[in-house]
């Protein structure tokens, strides 16, 4: 039996860590083909895999408010308290949270080459014998992420007016306090 020697060519070529398993095996006999035969094997695997993710997330959070207190008038009386107007206040809390995967469905499988098999039998004196493998593995990644998020608080708060005139005798007169507050979080979280 004579053995040639086998010479394995690999190309990978790979667009992110997304990787295809890729396992082709191919198996050749040649044999009792004579003297001085010319025996060629060639062998070409090819695997091509493409993952496509596109991820599209929109989120938009509106908060308008409006806090108003009345108007106090105290006029023409003898004796007057204390003259106020009420507090105002507006609260805001907006909490927005994205989240984006994309696993392919073989992200974990590594790349294999194939157990190719060239067995060369009985060719004979002064034989010409010549193997080629070629393994080619092609894998790309294209992920595509579009996150738009919008936050919006309009607050307006307005404390009333006090009017005190024409009283004998007029105690404090007050106009309430006014208070915006808002807080908000925005966390986008992608992993692909």
């Amino acid at each position: 039996m004579i053995k040639a020697s086998v010479l394995r060519y690999a190309a990978i070529g790979m667009a992110s860590l997304s990787l295809a398993g890729f396992a082709a095996a191919s198996t050749v006999t040649v044999g009792t083909t004579g003297p001085g035969s010319l025996n060629s094997v060639s062998l070409n695997n090819t695997n091509t895999a493409t993952h496509t993710n596109a991820n599209g997330v929109g989120v938009n959070n509106f908060n308008g408010q409006l806090s108003a207190s009345g108007n106090v008038l105290a006029a023409n009386n003898t004796t007057v308290g204390g003259a106020a107007s009420g507090n105002t206040s507006n609260s805001s809390s907006q909490g927005t949270g994205v989240g984006i995967t994309n696993t392919a469905t073989a992200t974990n499988m590594p790349i294999l080459m194939g157990s190719d098999t060239v067995s060369l039998n009985l060719t004979g004196p002064n034989s010409t014998n010549t193997v080629g493998i070629n393994n080619t593995n092609n894998t790309t990644t294209t992920n595509t992420n579009l996150v738009q998020v919008s936050n919006n608080n309009l607050q307006a708060s307005t404390s009333g007016s006090v009017g005190v005139f024409g009283n004998t005798s007029a105690g404090g007169a007050t106009s309430g306090s006014t208070s915006n507050t808002s807080n908000q979080t925005t966390t986008v979280t992608i992993g692909n």
